[in-house]
């Protein structure tokens, strides 16, 4: 019966880079008011996963932006890995030519 073998470093890293980095809050600061907007309250959050990133503007105390900011983050998470990828498409049939 053989033995399993430990997975090279190099093939390890590579599964991981191929799987979905999940989304996280990297940044939730105070900013001022964009433009047209009214009051003092305005954070700017940062969500990053492997190489994307996403910002956004939002109006409220730290602790709620920073709690939309998370939920948002579980969303994109959730949508990641329950759907697939309209960049890749498996399984799609080829279109069929018409005369």
């Amino acid at each position: 019966m053989a033995q399993p073998t430990d997975v090279p470093a190099r093939t390890a890293e590579r599964a991981s880079s191929s799987r979905p980095h999940s989304f996280k809050v990297a940044l939730v600061e105070k900013i001022g008011a964009p433009d047209g907007a009214e009051g003092k309250d305005w954070y700017r959050y940062v969500l990053e996963s492997g190489r994307s990133t996403i910002t956004g503007q939002r109006r409220g105390s730290r602790d709620d932006v920073y709690a939309y900011a998370t939920q948002c983050a579980e969303q994109l998470n959730t949508r990641a890995l329950a759907a697939a990828s309209i960049w890749n498409p498996r399984g799609r049939r080829p279109a069929t030519p018409t005369a």
